[in-house]
């Protein structure tokens, strides 16, 4: 159910972006992340204590879109598959008793941000910085061991403040690879269904694309 309702939001978002205002200067892209993946908790009662064990090398990739806005800024945006992991230790402070668990999630994710390049600043070479969000769609989850069961469910929906750099190199006419490094901070609570736990997911990335 979850599937069906990414896609047709996927569906309908990229459809939008075919009106007639953005028909200009449009470049398409590809590309994969490898990305660390870190979370970050609140505990709402005393007697639980509750810490990141573990950063984890997860990945992203897909489809990009750069539709013109002037020469050197370019609205961005894609469809992309995002790998995530979110692995804590939890502490019973009453009893002493404490618990490792960990929960694998994937994500559609639609990126909305500006990019922003600088003139040549070498052979056919730019510096882009990439400030903006990101819309994330949880498609499926599972906990990792047999026992883990501290988070009962994980929000369909998550946001996320995205920062990134890079350097983009001129291929040919239209083709361009570049290269950066971005920065994700989760804004909305994942976990679900659970008032002791306040659970962000952010993520560390390096980006290796090519632009067509």
């Amino acid at each position: 159910m979850r599937m069906k309702t990414v896609i047709c939001i996927v569906l309908a978002f990229l459809f939008g972006l075919h009106a007639p205002s953005f028909s200009q200067s449009v470049r398409l892209g590809v590309k994969f992340s490898p990305t660390i993946t870190f979370n970050r908790f609140i505990s709402h009662t005393d007697s639980i204590a509750i810490e990141n064990t573990r950063d984890d090398k997860r990945f992203t990739f897909g489809l990009t879109a750069d539709f013109g806005l002037s020469d050197n800024y370019f609205f961005s945006t894609g469809a992309l598959y995002s790998l995530r992991k979110v692995t804590f230790a939890a502490e019973n402070l009453n009893t002493g008793e404490s618990d490792a668990e960990q929960y694998s999630l994937e994500y559609i994710e639609i990126p909305l941000t500006l990019k922003l390049y600088t003139n040549n600043i070498g052979v056919d070479s730019k510096i882009y910085v990439q400030p903006g969000f990101a819309l994330d769609f949880l498609v499926n989850w599972k906990g990792i061991n047999k026992n883990d069961n501290r988070v009962k469910d994980f929000n369909f929906f998550d946001s996320s403040f995205y920062f990134g750099a890079g350097w983009d190199k001129q291929l040919g006419v239209t083709t361009s690879f570049f290269v950066g490094l971005f920065y994700q901070r989760g804004l909305v609570d994942i976990a679900n269904k659970n008032d002791d736990i306040t659970l962000k997911n952010d993520l560390l990335g390096l980006d290796l694309g090519l632009r067509f």
